[in-house]
């Protein structure tokens, strides 16, 4: 599913999106889009597309939970967020299946 375009995703920045009703944060880090569940794991906030990029880890803005971009798997905290496939056409971007399942 198209969900955004290349230039509404500044790189270090991230974009909510949803697709269908779930929320997906989108981070562009060193020209790579990445697609991660918003909701954190900890308390289920939508909060992640807020958080604060670590080379290619989140961290979650309200209590620091952090995620890694490829797996979801956390690396401080526990669980792990779902991940998607993202394919990008030209400057457009497409959200696929997850790619992590719990």
């Amino acid at each position: 599913m198209k969900v955004a375009r290349l230039p509404e995703i500044p790189e270090g920045r991230s974009r909510r999106v949803l697709v269908g009703t779930t929320e997906i944060a989108l981070w562009r880090v060193n020209g790579r889009i990445y697609a991660i569940n918003n909701v954190c794991a900890h308390q289920h906030i939508a909060a992640l597309h807020q958080g604060t990029l670590e080379g290619t880890t989140i961290r979650c803005p309200m209590h620091g939970w952090t995620y890694a971009l490829e797996t979801g798997v956390a690396v401080y905290g526990s669980g792990r967020v779902r991940t998607y496939r993202v394919r990008v056409e030209g400057e457009d971007v497409f959200v696929e299946e997850p790619v992590s399942e719990w």
